[in-house]
């Protein structure tokens, strides 16, 4: 076991805590294993994380702000957004699977940190709606669903390769990447270019 450092021991457990959590859910996550892969003990674990669903709402909460810094919607470049929202889905496939075992383990009005990601979102919507202001974006299309669309039409290709391959007839390599996330864009123009 390595020498105690507080400090490097947490982002040990949480760095395992990720995998272990993105690979079984909630449910099937065990702290015994998240303890092992980080060279830890569950003891610690429960006294820097608290219970299991604690550590999996900040497990979660910090791979959601890794998304949001990383990518940004910004008034005037909104299709772009969604070519850089694949980017980030398509190397870091872990972010959706916690989401999709969020999903399954709680109810929308329980989800973790539920305002805060909220507002997170509401600024989205209010960039959508000022690149509508500006007569880049159609008026006539409702900002919110806008923002959702963007967000599903990558998520679909992450969450279910299988789907993607067999919709495809092959396998996805980077010249598919590129393609898709080409398609995406043009997509996104498309549909939001004012009438």
């Amino acid at each position: 076991m390595p020498a105690y450092n507080k400090e490097q021991t947490k982002a040990r457990i949480f760095d395992a805590a990720i995998d272990e959590f993105a690979a079984n859910g909630i449910a099937g996550a065990r702290v015994d294993r998240i303890a092992e892969m980080a060279e830890s003990n569950k003891a610690l674990i429960y006294s820097y994380f608290g219970n299991k669903e604690e550590l999996f709402a900040q497990v979660l909460q910090k791979r959601l702000t890794d998304l949001a810094e990383a990518v940004e919607l910004r008034p005037d470049a909104v299709p772009d957004y969604i070519g850089e929202l694949f980017d980030f889905m398509v190397a870091n496939p872990d972010v959706l699977r916690l989401v999709q075992h969020e999903t399954a383990h709680f109810p929308p009005s329980a989800a973790p940190h539920r305002e805060e990601r909220a507002a997170h979102y509401a600024d989205k919507v209010t960039a959508v709606a000022t690149a509508q202001d500006a007569g880049s974006i159609d008026p006539g299309l409702d900002p919110r669903f806008i923002v959702l669309s963007l967000i599903g039409l990558v998520s679909w290709f992450v969450a279910a390769p299988q789907i993607t391959e067999m919709v495809l007839a092959r396998e996805v390599d980077p010249e598919v990447l590129a393609a898709y996330r080409a398609h995406l864009i043009e997509m996104a123009t498309r549909m939001l270019r004012v009438r």
